[in-house]
């Protein structure tokens, strides 16, 4: 979405929230290890698949989050 942050909002406790991603429903998270498993929900075209996303933390620090796929990195910044 042009001009929108799109992403996910991790919080204390396990619960996670997508950011500006209606059909990408972010619901949990967990760590192990140097691994990061975020779960949630794929909504569309008239039907719902639950997922789990295992990816590397490749850095955490109190302000970034910069995670790998295997094929993308992705760089996540806290907002202010």
């Amino acid at each position: 979405m042009e001009g929108k942050v799109q992403g996910v909002k991790i919080e204390k406790g396990g619960n996670a929230s997508s950011i500006n991603m209606a059909t990408l429903v972010y619901e949990s998270w967990k760590q192990n290890g140097d691994q990061l498993v975020l779960t949630g929900k794929s909504i569309g075209n008239g039907q719902t698949i639950e997922f789990a996303d295992t990816l590397e933390i490749i850095k955490l620090s109190a302000d970034s989050l910069i995670l790998n796929n295997g094929k993308m990195t992705f760089h996540y910044a806290k907002q202010k």
